[in-house]
């Protein structure tokens, strides 16, 4: 099985020696930090085709964060296991996603979180013969006689499947859809925006299900933070100046206003 561990090394590896680009073009001016944000990731954050740009609701936060103090975003998407050993290796600065003791290694993070993730449902197709199972599993366990798929990189799935014995990594949102609707895997547990986001751009609507995932990953919420490498000149004063930014301007109005844009979209 490929752990995210072993894959975050490999990337990390892999990368080319890479100089990290001065933080001040010249002395006085506000820093340009480099964001390397999950590249399929909607409503969060994802590239958009008509434009090639990154949009989403980190997208739009980062922005309103953007201050002499702090510094401008330039936002770039990947492929998420990419864009933590981008961070992780000093070819990025920024990436938004939870604090892990892993990514705390490399990284410090804003205490207070800039959004929060949906909570996560278990979904398949509605053709599965294991459909009725899986929607009355009441614990992990019951989970473990079918087959799941999830993202190379997600932190939160490695750490409630660590014990699974069939689960599958892709690298893309829409190889989950495509595993799930081919039934090459029986179910994943994933943020129900991001999947009907997908569902609705690829015209999937009516091929998957879904059913309450509350008690395989409890009700709390996976609160999405600001992390700054920790090479990044400065790096623990800048976060400091990020926190404040955050708890002193991003209203929970605010936020809904932002998810409102892209969420109003799949409805």
């Amino acid at each position: 099985m490929i752990t995210r561990r072993l894959f975050l090394s490999a990337c990390i590896a892999g990368l080319p020696t890479m100089k990290v680009v001065p933080a001040m073009a010249k002395a006085g001016q506000p820093a340009v930090l480099n964001s390397a944000l999950q590249i399929d990731a909607p409503p969060y954050a994802y590239l958009d085709k008509n434009v090639m740009a990154m949009r989403g609701v980190l997208i739009d936060l980062l922005n309103i964060l953007d201050d002499p103090r702090i510094g401008s975003f330039l936002h770039r998407g990947y492929p998420w296991a990419r864009a933590q050993s981008m961070v992780a290796a000093g070819a990025a600065d920024v990436f938004c996603c939870q604090a892990t003791d892993e990514r705390h290694s490399y990284a410090y993070f804003a205490p207070t979180p800039i959004a929060v993730y949906a909570s996560r449902r278990l979904f398949f197709s509605k053709d599965n013969p294991n459909a009725g199972a899986i929607s009355m599993a009441r614990s992990i366990e019951d989970l473990y006689g079918f087959t799941t798929v999830d993202l190379i990189g997600d932190s939160r799935a490695d750490e409630i499947w660590r014990s699974h014995p069939n689960r599958t990594l892709v690298a893309e949102t829409e190889s989950v859809i495509s595993m799930l609707r081919a039934r090459h895997a029986d179910f994943a547990l994933a943020d129900p925006l991001t999947i009907q986001f997908k569902m609705r751009e690829l015209g999937y609507q009516d091929t998957l299900s879904s059913a309450s995932g509350s008690h395989i990953c409890g009700l709390r919420p996976e609160g999405i933070h600001f992390g700054l490498r920790k090479t990044f000149p400065d790096a623990q004063a800048l976060v400091e100046k990020v926190d404040e930014k955050i708890r002193t301007t991003l209203s929970s109005n605010l936020r809904q206003q932002v998810m409102a844009r892209y969420v109003t979209k799949i409805t």
